[in-house]
């Protein structure tokens, strides 16, 4: 492992998707505290349906997985 894989551009071409799906599956784990169930993106209300996520955490967990294994590997 190289001291520089934080500034290695396909590092952050495998992170930032990770992140953003970070940022949906929070959303989605805190709007089950809401009333209503629903959760916004981009501005739209979207209900939460059982597979979302369970889909959402293995989505995430794949991605995370991936930008270590390069981080390990390279």
């Amino acid at each position: 492992m190289k001291a520089d894989w934080i500034s290695s551009p396909v590092f952050w071409l495998l992170a930032l998707p990770a992140l953003a799906v970070s940022g949906v599956l929070v959303q989605m784990i805190l709007s089950l505290f809401s009333c209503c169930g629903a959760f916004a993106f981009r501005g739209r209300a979207i209900q939460l349906k059982w597979w979302m996520i369970p889909a959402a955490s293995l989505l995430c967990g794949l991605l995370w997985c991936f930008a270590a294994l390069y981080v390990v590997l390279n």
